[in-house]
């Protein structure tokens, strides 16, 4: 513990010469590599980044004099130097809790090491699930990310569990098929949709009177939204899964294709029912198997928060589908179907004190870069879009979502047009007017605004004060694989920086500017 504290000590002694508070940028997404091809950040005007980065750069003289000389150096991202399994991707989640100081471990390695060499998961809670769905003589159904991309989760952990659910004797296991399409190629959910079939036909091989059925399909942006204001996304999919309600699909495939037809691509993929699939049965046993937290825990708190604690949140999300919200249902349509009989378990714990059975949880790490802040009397002041208001609690260490003492949040709401042309695209997308990704289309998000507002919390600082802001724009664009609006937002970024970065200098203020993959 002393260890820790003397480091703490180290950091404190940065306020002299200072006048005014600690700011650091985390361009989330943006990464410096030699490859040109796709290279928006090459392509693109960055006077200012390029400056930093001691790359030539026709910037200003007067700005350069203002800035003076700049230390630079490039950090590991990936890999198992900051505590990720050989392979696996890089992701905003993995950036923060590193930056957060605890001691990193990607969940992926405790579920690996969960498998043993027959392909058996070996898991307490895991195992009580299985149990109860046989007693019972139920269904089991498993909800995830049907991809090998590492950053959500990886199929293979799918296909573990599926070999010791039936090896167990589970005989009905429903599939819930989320798409990816942004962590893999937009058009490669067939791919894994063949690959299942093919593992599910080696798995029955020999085997009677057991059921594995892919029974509802939706993409990633709407099945693990995680955007407060459009928890009407999460409750799309919820209601195909749960009840069964929702268009009508005779395949996956066909599924889609249908959706392909329209222009979108796998993580757009309409919620829909296939077969003659029904929904929950009283006694069925549900498990997340996502190993990420953030993308997977609105569909989680869905089914199981407390009624009275969760239709609070809705009502006050933003949504405007929940603005009046007396109290959310969790069954609608399926008057037979009841839930308190039914069994949930999560892989990991997707958010602090999930209410149901963790089968790997996070450990609890007393020190963490907010509670280093907050122990020495730091006012610390963290900002985002929405699209990161999860990241930046990561700062804390990966489990802990309380604020500390002396923390603020600030998170900075979608500009009006384009919250607009969200809403109107999840209406009309494929449609003739409604092919652009929201994000590509407005590629400058929130940052005139983040930025607005980082310059007044700057100007409000102290010495003891230390700011910490997201910008998201190479992330969130990134992902729309657009070239032109992935230039045109790294151009935005650059200004925004300078902006923030010449207010903080002026003031002596020390800045940290942080890009992550």
């Amino acid at each position: 513990m002393s260890k820790n504290v003397n480091i703490v000590k180290t950091l404190t002694l940065d306020t002299s010469g200072r006048k005014g508070p600690l700011v650091e940028i985390i361009l989330d997404g943006c990464g410096d590599r030699i490859e040109a091809e796709y290279n928006c950040f090459a392509f693109a005007y960055t006077p200012f980044l390029d400056y930093i980065m001691k790359k030539k750069s026709p910037l200003k003289q007067e700005i350069r004099e203002i800035v003076g000389e700049t230390s630079y150096v490039t950090l590991t991202a990936v890999g198992e130097e900051v505590g990720m399994p050989p392979g696996a991707k890089g992701s905003t989640a993995v950036g923060h809790e590193v930056l957060s100081g605890v001691p990193y471990e990607h969940p992926m390695l405790s579920v690996n090491r969960a498998i043993n060499e027959e392909g058996l998961i070996e898991n307490k809670e895991i195992n009580e699930l299985l149990s109860f769905v046989i007693e019972h003589n139920s269904a089991l159904h498993l909800l995830g990310l049907v991809s090998n991309n590492q950053e959500h989760s990886h199929i293979k952990h799918l296909y573990a569990i599926l070999n010791t659910a039936i090896t167990r004797g589970v005989e009905k296991i429903y599939i819930h098929f989320f798409s990816d399409g942004r962590g893999t190629p937009p058009h490669s959910a067939p791919r894994f949709a063949e690959d299942l079939s093919d593992r599910v036909e080696e798995m029955l091989a020999g085997r009677k009177n057991i059921e594995i059925i892919i029974a509802t399909v939706a993409g990633r942006d709407i099945a693990m939204n995680r955007s407060k204001l459009y928890w009407s996304k999460t409750e799309k999919t919820y209601r195909a899964i749960v009840e069964g309600e929702g268009p009508k699909v005779p395949t996956l495939m066909k599924a889609l294709r249908k959706a392909y037809d329209m222009g979108l691509n796998d993580q757009y993929i309409p919620p829909a029912v296939i077969g003659d699939y029904k929904g929950f049965s009283n006694y069925d046993g549900v498990m997340f198997w996502n190993f990420r937290k953030d993308r997977t825990e609105f569909m989680v708190r869905m089914m199981v928060d407390p009624l009275e604690d969760f239709t609070r949140i809705l009502r006050e999300s933003g949504d405007e589908t929940y603005k009046d919200i007396q109290k959310f249902e969790r069954v609608k349509y399926k008057q037979d179907l009841d839930f308190n009989t039914v069994k949930v378990c999560a892989l990991i714990e997707y958010y602090e004190n999930v209410p149901c059975p963790v089968a790997f949880r996070a450990v609890n790490y007393e020190w963490s870069l907010g509670g280093f802040l907050s122990h020495f009397g730091f006012k610390q002041i963290r900002m985002s879009g929405v699209d990161k208001a999860k990241a930046i609690a990561l700062l804390s260490g990966g489990k802990r979502e309380d604020l500390f003492p002396g923390e603020e949040r600030i998170i900075i709401p979608l500009p009006d047009e384009l919250r607009n042309y969200i809403k109107e695209y999840e209406e009309h997308k494929g449609e003739e007017g409604y092919k652009i990704d929201p994000y590509a289309k407005y590629p400058h998000l929130e940052l005139r605004d983040l930025c607005k507002k980082a310059m007044e919390v700057i100007s409000d600082g102290d010495e003891k004060t230390c700011i910490m802001m997201n910008i998201a724009n190479p992330d969130m664009v990134g992902h729309t694989a657009d070239i032109m609006a992935c230039i045109t937002a790294m151009e935005k970024v650059d200004q925004a920086v300078q902006r923030i970065s010449l207010a903080t200098l002026k003031k002596k203020f020390l800045l940290r500017q942080i890009t992550e993959i």
